[in-house]
């Protein structure tokens, strides 16, 4: 019909305004609803193409506030994305780039470090253990489809449970596809407290995990109290968990 064609750039034209408007804050829920209630977002500003937004973690009975606003800016058509979305915060080394494409969704590589006390507010045993130092989270580039890999490194680790400072240093690694397997190990690179173990995450399984936490001798009484905290004693070891 001629007037549907008469209309439809003056409707297209409309609906973008209004998108390119969405206020942030309308989306606020969702986020807090996909992360289970964990991640809250305590202020915003903009629209969903351009704005900031400050976030918090949520332990089931306080909210510990992220410093520094998280920033994000959307690009059309760029760098053969169909959407592209460019995500910056101080704790990021470099902005992160995400796009969606014929191919499916793509991330850049990056690297992001932040504060270990902020495992607090995942709750327990974090917010018991009170661990201290520096988590290095870094990934390499993917695209839907293919294999992730990823590791991330506690550094200076330390904890208010126990006087030895540091504790040592901590890697996990991650591999595999997210259509069909992941893998997981935990390594202990140095120091006293000795982590380490493995898990697995099969598609629409539960993920598996063991892992085992344990001193050296000549450290073993002044761990003891952490490692208490850490799992349950079996043999020489404390069990981490299995999930």
């Amino acid at each position: 019909m001629k007037w549907i064609r008469r209309i439809w750039p003056f409707a297209l034209i409309a609906l973008t305004v209004l998108v390119w408007n969405y206020p942030v804050y309308a989306v606020s829920g969702r986020i807090e609803a996909a992360s289970g209630g964990k991640v809250q977002v305590l202020s915003s500003s903009g629209s969903i193409w351009s704005g900031r937004m400050q976030l918090g973690l949520f332990d089931g009975s306080r909210v510990y506030a992220i410093p520094e606003q998280l920033q994000w800016q959307l690009q059309l058509g760029q760098n053969n994305n169909w959407i592209g979305i460019a995500v910056e915060h101080p704790k990021l080394v470099a902005p992160l780039h995400l796009g969606i494409a014929g191919a499916g969704i793509n991330v850049s590589e990056g690297e992001l470090r932040m504060p270990a006390s902020w495992l607090g507010a995942m709750g327990a045993p974090f917010n018991t253990i009170r661990p201290e130092g520096l988590l290095q989270l870094s990934w390499a580039e993917w695209q839907s489809g293919s294999s992730l890999t990823g590791t991330l490194k506690w550094l200076d680790a330390q904890s208010a449970l126990a006087s030895i400072r540091p504790l040592g240093e901590y890697v996990i690694s991650v591999t595999g596809n997210p259509d069909t397997r992941i893998d997981m190990t935990l390594a202990t690179n140095k120091g006293p407290l000795m982590l380490e173990g493995n898990g697995q995450w099969t598609n629409g399984q539960r993920f598996v995990f063991n892992g085992y936490a344990s001193a050296q001798e000549r450290s073993k009484e002044a761990l003891t109290g952490l490692l208490s905290q850490m799992g349950r004693l079996e043999g020489d070891r404390y069990r981490l968990g299995v999930f």
